[in-house]
C-alpha cells in the first residue's frame, strides 16, 4: 500500500510532460502536449495508476471481511488517488478505429460486486445528489456507483495485463475517455456523500 499512495513525490511528472507554455507566459498560449503511446505505457503515472486500480478492485473483490467503518475510510483514501491518476493520463495519439470498447468483467461478476457492495454498505446505501448538469436533486444507489467504477478499472486492468502493444495502448486510451464521461464523475459523487458520513464533526476531533 505504501507504494500506491507515494503519488506526491511523482508530481513533477504533470508539470514537465503533460502541459507546455510558450516563452510567453499567459494562458493564451497554453498548449496541450500530444504524448507518444509508448513514453505513456511506460510512464510512472501509468504504473502508479495500473497499480492502485489493482488495488481497488481487489479490495471490492474481498470486501466481505471488512467492517462497515473500515471499508468507508479505505474507499476514501484510495479513490482521491484513482482520480489523480486518472486525471494524469496525458492525450496521446490513438487511431479510434482501433479502439476496442469492449467489456472484459461479465455481467455476473459485475452483479457478485454490486450485491457484496450493497450488503456492507446497506444502511446507507442511497442518498441524494445535485445533478448540476440538469439541475435537479436525483437519487443515488452507493453500491451501483462503487460497482461502475470497479467495472471501468476492471476493464482496464484486466486489458492492460494482456501485455501486448495494441491492448495497452486500447487500455489506456479506453480509461481516459471512461475517466472524463464516467468514473471521474463517479469518484466526485462518492467523495461528496462519503466525507461528511466520516468526518461530520469539526477538524479537532480527529
Amino acid at each position: 500500500m505504501a507504494r500506491a499512495f507515494d503519488w506526491q513525490s511523482k508530481g513533477d511528472e504533470f508539470d514537465s510532460r503533460m502541459l507546455h507554455f510558450s516563452k510567453k507566459t499567459s494562458f493564451k498560449s497554453f498548449k496541450l502536449l500530444i504524448m507518444n503511446i509508448e513514453d505513456v505505457i511506460v510512464s510512472q503515472n501509468t504504473k502508479d495508476l495500473h497499480l492502485v486500480a489493482s488495488q481497488f478492485c481487489t479490495f471490492i473483490e474481498k470486501i466481505q471481511p471488512f467492517q462497515q467503518q473500515d471499508a468507508m475510510e479505505y474507499l476514501i483514501k484510495i479513490i482521491p488517488l484513482l482520480y489523480i491518476k486518472g486525471i494524469l493520463i496525458p492525450h496521446f495519439e490513438f487511431d479510434e478505429e482501433e479502439n476496442m470498447a469492449i467489456r472484459l468483467l461479465t455481467e455476473e461478476e459485475y452483479e457478485i460486486a454490486y450485491l457484496s457492495i450493497k450488503e456492507k454498505f446497506d444502511t446507507y446505501n442511497y442518498f441524494e445528489f445535485f445533478n448540476q448538469s440538469i439541475n435537479q436533486v436525483e437519487s443515488i444507489d452507493l453500491s451501483e456507483l462503487i460497482a461502475d467504477l470497479y467495472q471501468d478499472l476492471k476493464d482496464f486492468v484486466l486489458f492492460f495485463n494482456q501485455n501486448t502493444f495494441r491492448s495497452q495502448s486500447a487500455a489506456l486510451w479506453l480509461c481516459r475517455v471512461n475517466f472524463y464521461e464516467r468514473w471521474g464523475k463517479i469518484i466526485t459523487q462518492l467523495l461528496a456523500y462519503l466525507h461528511p458520513l466520516l468526518f461530520p464533526s469539526q477538524v479537532n476531533d480527529y
